[in-house]
């Protein structure tokens, strides 16, 4: 028995659970809501012009709705993919007749829960935000035609989190219920009416979602289970498992206890906070287990609880957790994988900037700086205003990026070979360059226009905390030596002087790792290095001393002005320059750094941060 207890604490995460059979029974939605009773069915197609604005129409639309309906009266009935879509249909065509013609509220939210009931949670979501766009543009519609529908809207997010343990769609459902609606003065005769689907949920929401986009607990309302929450999220990713979480799965797994009721706040705190601290630390835990010689005891619950590393940087593990056991995929190949994730993310550690590089360079051709000052920032480009862009990937100076860590944890079996057609796929990965190297030729030269353009000094710290910002994050590229007995050499790293010799440790790791692994499985291994993959380059390169902001996403992509236009993302917050330094071949200065410093001073009034100097280059160079 004390193995057994012993064996829990030493991997809770794999070890947590929780019944979910009483939240199935408390959050049931239903399939045949009351109007199937009371309406004939009917398969014929009701759309014709001007629907919508003829009496019957929405009545139309239910007995099409109903004709479907009762084809399933079964609580484990599904709709094929085209009968969803027709029942879609029918809800969006009644949420209009709602809005603009003679639908009722009531029978709205029936049919909004028997979609639900199928899977049509995405069409509702989009049919409830357009609609709430909508009146905030237009004259404030009655309280009979808004969806304010927030029990059914929280019912859906329960479903999400407790079934499913999906925060991503448990929050979407959640802030449905905390939208403001605007609405005209209330008709007396309609007052009774008027509270009849909307709760107070805004502060409720506001911390949940919070939580979920893993800040710590706030509140002045705190429990011991938060208090320690803040503790277990507050540690840098770990090498070692904090023993002291298991105390934690044992506490939120007596909270989840089901009381027979609906979940509570608390619960819903409870069970947020776990799956953010197992997105933290179920990638360790499962390194850990790689090294246990029982570990295939575990294979059922790794491929359970992997799919809580779905949508983070080590998607990865998520996906080929499901092809264990084929193949291809070994069980024992999947924990090469963990490890290679556990060790992507100690490097990352080990190459972390923040706090030690308080002001770092950015050399750049005074036409680029210009594209964060007023004269280029108006009209719809005006966000842009005092920030930077953060290039796509492709556009970088040294063909080998991305690649030079691969070459070297590979050697000899890095793919060379050329095939029949060279794949031009690229990641969606945007890098932006800094070093410390404070007017500096060779930088000067390299990425200052020839010496033509400017260093900005960013003041890096301050900006970070004017924006309270955890994104993006600044990182260290360390040297490679590809071809020497030592990969990482002090000479190579002058900034990772206390952390080179643990970065080439965790590299003979990989290197090893390399080794063992089926050659199907490498492109899980490539992907989950993730941003490491691009803080690494040739040792020829190691006067740059460089830093790095990296962001991998597909999200908010924007793309230069012409006929070729490059992608680029924007630093989410504008920065906090402490000076402007001209090149040693900056063109007609005394002309051009009056309108240069006017320019400067409306960016700097109209983003809130401090004036930077102007200084000229120090270096005498023709």
């Amino acid at each position: 028995m004390a193995d057994v207890k012993e064996e829990s604490k030493r991997y809770p995460l794999l070890e947590f659970e929780y019944d979910k059979g009483p939240y199935e029974k408390t959050l049931e939605l239903s399939n045949q809501p009351g109007f199937v009773s009371y309406t004939s069915g009917n398969p014929d197609n009701y759309m014709h012009e001007g629907f919508g604005f003829s009496r019957g129409d929405d009545k139309k639309v239910l007995e099409h709705a109903v004709y479907l309906l009762k084809k399933k009266k079964s609580k484990r009935a599904t709709l094929s993919p085209s009968e969803l879509r027709e029942l879609c249909d029918d809800f969006r065509h009644y949420c209009y007749c709602v809005k603009y013609a003679d639908g009722e509220k009531a029978v709205l939210q029936d049919l909004m829960e028997a979609v639900l009931f199928y899977g049509g949670d995405k069409v509702v979501y989009e049919e409830v935000i357009d609609w709430h766009k909508d009146t905030e543009e237009r004259p404030a519609p009655s309280t009979e035609s808004i969806f304010d529908f927030d029990k059914l809207y929280i019912k859906m997010g329960d479903r999400f989190l407790f079934l499913e343990n999906n925060v991503f769609a448990a929050m979407k459902f959640y802030g449905l219920a905390a939208l403001e609606w605007s609405t005209a003065p209330l008709d007396p005769i309609l007052c009774g009416n008027a509270g009849e689907y909307a709760v107070d949920f805004d502060e409720e929401y506001e911390t949940l979602i919070g939580l979920a986009q893993g800040n710590p607990y706030n509140e002045s309302y705190s429990t011991t289970l938060l208090s320690h929450y803040n503790d277990l999220l507050k540690l840098e990713y770990p090498s070692q498992m904090p023993t002291t979480l298991s105390d934690f799965t044992d506490k939120v797994r007596g909270i989840l206890n089901h009381n027979g009721k609906s979940p509570s706040f608390h619960q819903r705190i409870a069970l947020i906070t776990m799956i953010v601290l197992m997105r933290k630390y179920l990638v360790p835990e499962m390194a850990q287990l790689s090294e246990d010689d029982c570990s295939s005891l575990r294979q059922s619950e790794i491929i359970e609880k992997s799919r809580f590393l779905k949508g983070t940087d080590f998607d990865a593990l998520a996906v080929s957790a499901q092809k264990i056991g084929t193949e291809t995929l070994s069980y024992r190949d999947y924990l090469y994988l963990a490890q290679t994730a556990h060790l992507s993310n100690l490097i990352l550690l080990e190459l972390k900037a923040e706090g030690t590089e308080k002001k770092i360079a950015y050399y750049t051709s005074s036409e680029v700086f210009s594209y964060m000052l007023p004269v280029k920032c108006t009209g719809e480009k005006k966000d842009r205003l005092g920030k930077l862009t953060v290039m796509h990937l492709s556009y970088m100076n040294d063909p080998n990026e991305g690649q030079t860590l691969l070459q070297t944890v590979y050697g000899d079996q890095y793919d060379t070979g050329k095939k029949d057609r060279k794949s031009l796929n690229v990641p969606y990965v945007f890098v932006k360059c800094f070093t410390p190297r404070v007017d500096y030729l060779p930088m000067w030269e390299m990425y200052g226009d020839h010496a033509k353009g400017c260093c900005l000094i960013i003041d890096w710290e301050t900006t970070k905390n004017l924006s309270c910002a955890v994104e993006p994050t600044l990182y260290h590229v360390c040297y490679l030596r590809k071809n020497a007995k030592n990969m990482v050499l002090r000479g190579d790293n002058e900034k990772l002087a206390q952390n080179y010799k643990e970065i080439e440790r965790q590299l003979r790791q990989l290197r090893q790792i390399t080794k063992r692994l089926n050659k199907a499985n490498r492109p899980y291994f490539d992907s989950l290095l993730g941003k490491v993959l691009y803080l690494f380059k040739d040792s020829s390169y190691s006067y740059e001393q460089e830093l790095r902001v990296i962001y991998q996403t597909k999200d908010n992509i924007l793309h230069t002005d012409g006929d070729k236009p490059w992608l680029f993302v924007q630093t989410p917050f504008p920065l906090q320059l402490d000076e402007v330094i001209l090149g040693p071949k900056f063109p007609d200065v005394s002309t051009r750094v009056p309108y240069l410093q006017e320019q400067l001073d409306l960016m700097c009034e109209k983003t809130g941060t401090e004036k930077p100097r102007i200084t000229l280059s120090e270096i005498d160079y023709r």
